[in-house]
Formats: structure tokens, C-alpha cells, sequence
């Protein structure tokens, strides 16, 4: 039986197709009302309340992308659904990117449309336990901002942060991804959208940005979960090995084959087959694979059994595609097979906010491996937030790796980062050359002399900066805390409390 208390709203001009769903949902325990049309879907939605909507794309005047983003704009807590038929997939992709919870075709299976209506209403549960969670751990993580000091300070204000947003939020929906930036967030929104589709997903983004972590977190939410997930890195296997480890071998079919092996197209069936660098490929392969994707169908190298595989791939690269498709070293067709849906990963200099969560994340991994419990002092944080990370995630991790052996695990302090993440010497003048500086180090000057003059003009007094630079006195202590500026130098108080203390006092 179905969720007895959901009220569904199907929309749907084919009054048969009406009568049709509307009693196998009653039947299903689900409370159903029906609207003929958009415009009349729309009026119900304000009439009375929905946990899913449910409707058709194609319908005169008012259609379901209007119904989408009636929905989605007036009444975001239900889930819509939309109904398409087999030409119009790629037209349900869009929508899904465009909020759509997810989608089913025509004809359809009436469990198979069962089960998307309760995942539906699962993942929207879940997201309203999510935001909960986040709420009441961000009231609590509030309290630890005048915290401990020095490397205490930039480890609790990490574990506090990855406890409560992560454990509580995202990290607790995808357990595979350390993250919480304004540059992240839209990437968890698509893994939710896309993870229990059947879609093809290419993922793209530099090396180290994690996409074999975002394939994983893929299948670990679907309901492929339980099957294999197997990765391979096409650009790290010779071709004349790829395609037997792709679709296996008969015995004898090249020297050295004494037996048959199964190769992880079917080594992956039931599950999640992630394939990395799949730019790598050659066009020879390019062709297998696309049958496989068409299909789901290959035979082995030397074989002419046809063998068939139920497998979801994942597929990756950290190169643009759209110019090998120029140079014709990558086909076309197969390039629309896999970017159904696809995802770009941030580089990690753009993840403002993620890195003393990773920092965090990486001291703690290694403390499970039997190393001390390390800390890091706030200098060197803040020269690891300043840095451009060219390696992206997979650097930052060698480079906290680094410095817990060199700090013998007690506290990483500058002088145990690399080189190139130290601080450099600043220009004395105003006017002196910045050129030397990269564009991070550049900012990172400015923002500092310009503080330190809004304090200097305004004689320390933090909430007359903060309203001359036009924002808000929390984000201007920020600012001092981020460059170390000594509020003493200008008559200023050190935390927003003493300033508010001094303010009533004066008015008193």
C-alpha cells in the first residue's frame, strides 16, 4: 500500500489515461484529484494542498513546464512528476534540470510508476529532515565562534562546521563528498535528481575535483546500491587491453587468453559502471560502447555470443569534449549518449568556505589510519584558504598529508606547508608592483590594506568601517580574523560583543 495521508494531483488531458491512474492510486491508499488541464491544475493548487503533482507534458495552452514552474514557484514542498512519451526523454531530462523530482514514460509499468511516486516522497521527507537538522546545528555550531584560539580555534571551528552541516546535512545525503560552498550545493541537487533515473551521466571537471567520489555518491543513492560499482580509468589501461577488460574474452582469442573472463561490463550488472577519462578512448571502442549503451548488449573479444548486462554508466573526463568532437576524436553520437545529463565539477579555488571542512575531513582520516590527532594553527588555515589549488581536492589532501608528518601530529604551523603556500612579501606602497602575485595573493593584499583603512579612518570602530565599506559588521570581522589585523593598533575592542557592550554604554 502507498503512504495512506499523500494527496496526489494528476494532470492529464486524456480522460481515460485520467480514470486509468486515478483508480490505481486510490487503490494504492493515495488520496487523487485530477485537473484536465494547466490552467485548471493551476486553480486546484491554490484551492487545496499537494504532496506530488503528476502531469503530462504536451497539453493545449497551459502545459506541464508551466505546471513545473507554477509549482516549483508557489508550492516547493510537492513534488512533481512529469509523464512523457519515448521521443520526448530528452525533453524530461530538461525538466528535471529545471526542478522536476523526477519522471516516467508512456507506456508505463504501474509499479514502475508506483515506485517513482514513493521515491518522490521519500527524498522530499528526507529534504525536510535535512533542513531541520541543519537548522538546529547551525544554532548550536553558532556558540563555538569565540571559541578556542590558535590551532584549537581553526580545528573546532572545522569539526563544528563538518558535525553540523555535514553530518546533518549534505554529508549526511552523500557520504562520499566533504562540502558545503555556494559552488557545491548545485552539484548535490543534480546527484539527488539524477541518482535513481536510469539517465547516462557524464561528469566533467579538473583532475582532482573528485568525480569518482560524485559517480560513487551517484550509486550509493540509487537504487543500484546494492549492485557493484566498478571504476575504471580508461586513459591508464593500453587499448589492446582496454576492450577485453571492458567486455571480456573467450579462451583464445588473442596469446595469452588460456580462459574465458568476463569483462566489467558484466562484472558491473545490476549496479554502477563509472568510467573515467572516458575521452581517453579510441574511436575503435567508442563504437562498442555506444552499442552497450543503446543495447545493453556486447560480445566478448573472440566471441559471437551475445551477451546482455543490466549496467548504469557513469561516465567522466577532465577534458572538453565538444573540442575532440571537432577534431573527430571523439564520435558525436556517442558524445549525446553520454551527456544526457551532465555535471560540471567546481575547481576547488572556487569552493569558498570548503576547505577547512576538507582540512578537517583529511586530519581525521588520518588519525583513523593510527597517526596523532593533529591540529592546525590558524596562520597556516589561513594560508591554506588562500591558496589556488591547481591539484584541487586531490592536492590539498597530499599537502595536509605532508604536513602531519612533518608537524609530528601535534600542530601544522606554516613552516610546514609548501613553499608555494607560504605567505609572500607584500608591497610596501600602495602603488608598488602587484604583477609578481598571483590573482588570490593580489586580493588577499588588498583586502587587507583596505580594512586596515576603513579601521585606521574610523578609529577602530568596526561597526563604522563595516558601514562605510557597505556590509555587514559580522562580515567585516571576518574580514579581520581572515588577515589577521590587530584591532588593538586602531583603539579597537576584539569581538563583536565587547563593540555592542561599548555602544549600549554610551548611550546609556
Amino acid at each position: 500500500m502507498g503512504e495512506s495521508k499523500a494527496r496526489i494531483l494528476v494532470v492529464e488531458d486524456d480522460a481515460s489515461m485520467q480514470d486509468f491512474l486515478m483508480t490505481f492510486l486510490e487503490q494504492e491508499g493515495y488520496e487523487v484529484r485530477w485537473a484536465g488541464d494547466g490552467r485548471a491544475a493551476q486553480v486546484m493548487l491554490e484551492a487545496e494542498p499537494f504532496d506530488v503533482v503528476i502531469t503530462d507534458i504536451v497539453m493545449p495552452e497551459v502545459d506541464g513546464v508551466a505546471v513545473l514552474d507554477y509549482v516549483r514557484a508557489r508550492h516547493p514542498e510537492a513534488s512533481v512528476i512529469v509523464m512523457t512519451g519515448y521521443s520526448s526523454v530528452r525533453q524530461a531530462v530538461d525538466l528535471i534540470r529545471r526542478g522536476a523530482d523526477d519522471y516516467f514514460k508512456k507506456p508505463f509499468d504501474l509499479y514502475e510508476m508506483l515506485h517513482v511516486i514513493q521515491r518522490s516522497l521519500a527524498h522530499r521527507a528526507a529534504q525536510r529532515a535535512v533542513r531541520a537538522a541543519e537548522e538546529s546545528s547551525e544554532e548550536a555550531a553558532a556558540g563555538l565562534e569565540a571559541g578556542p584560539r590558535s590551532g584549537e580555534w581553526a580545528t573546532a571551528r572545522a569539526g563544528a562546521r563538518a558535525e553540523g552541516r555535514l553530518r546533518a546535512g549534505v554529508r549526511g545525503t552523500f557520504p562520499t563528498i566533504v562540502g558545503d560552498s555556494p559552488a557545491m550545493r548545485p552539484v548535490f541537487e543534480l546527484i539527488r535528481k539524477v541518482a535513481d533515473t536510469s539517465s547516462t551521466v557524464l561528469i566533467q571537471g579538473a583532475s582532482g575535483t573528485g568525480k569518482e567520489l560524485v559517480a560513487l555518491a551517484i550509486h550509493q543513492t540509487s537504487s543500484r546500491r546494492d549492485g557493484p560499482f566498478i571504476p575504471v580509468h580508461c586513459g591508464a589501461i593500453p587499448e589492446t587491453l582496454l576492450e577485453s577488460e571492458l567486455f571480456g574474452h573467450e579462451r583464445g582469442s588473442f596469446t595469452g587468453a588460456i580462459a574465458r573472463k568476463e569483462g566489467v561490463f558484466k562484472l558491473a550488472d545490476g549496479g554502477t559502471l563509472f568510467l573515467d577519462e572516458v575521452s581517453e578512448m579510441s574511436v575503435h571502442l567508442q563504437v562498442k560502447l555506444l552499442r552497450v549503451l543503446e543495447t545493453g548488449t556486447f560480445r566478448r573479444v573472440g566471441g559471437t555470443e551475445v551477451v546482455h548486462a543490466d549496467v548504469r554508466v557513469v561516465a567522466a573526463t577532465n577534458r572538453e569534449l565538444k573540442e575532440l568532437l571537432d577534431k573527430n576524436l571523439f564520435r558525436q553520437d556517442l558524445f549525446y549518449r553520454l551527456n544526457v545529463f551532465p555535471i560540471v565539477l567546481p575547481p576547488l579555488c572556487e569552493r569558498e568556505g570548503d576547505i577547512s571542512l576538507l582540512v578537517s575531513h583529511f586530519l581525521a582520516k588520518l588519525a583513523r589510519t593510527g597517526r596523532p590527532q593533529a591540529t592546525v594553527s590558524e596562520d597556516a588555515m589561513a594560508l591554506l584558504e588562500a591558496y589556488h589549488w591547481p591539484g584541487n581536492v586531490r592536492e590539498l589532501e597530499n599537502v595536509i598529508e605532508r604536513a602531519v608528518i612533518l608537524s609530528g601530529g601535534g600542530e601544522v604551523r606554516p613552516e610546514h606547508l609548501p613553499v608555494e603556500l607560504r605567505p609572500v612579501r607584500e608591497p610596501a606602497r600602495a602603488g608598488e608592483d602587484v604583477t609578481g602575485l598571483n590573482f588570490r595573493q593580489a586580493k588577499a593584499v588588498f583586502e587587507k590594506r583596505y580594512v586596515e583603512g576603513l579601521l585606521a579612518r574610523h578609529d577602530g570602530n568596526v561597526a563604522g568601517a563595516a558601514q562605510a565599506a557597505e556590509v555587514s559588521r559580522a562580515h567585516f570581522y571576518e574580514l579581520i580574523k581572515k588577515h589577521h589585523v590587530d584591532l588593538s593598533r586602531y583603539g579597537g575592542r576584539s569581538s563583536p560583543a565587547s563593540e555592542s557592550d561599548e555602544g549600549r554604554g554610551g548611550q546609556g
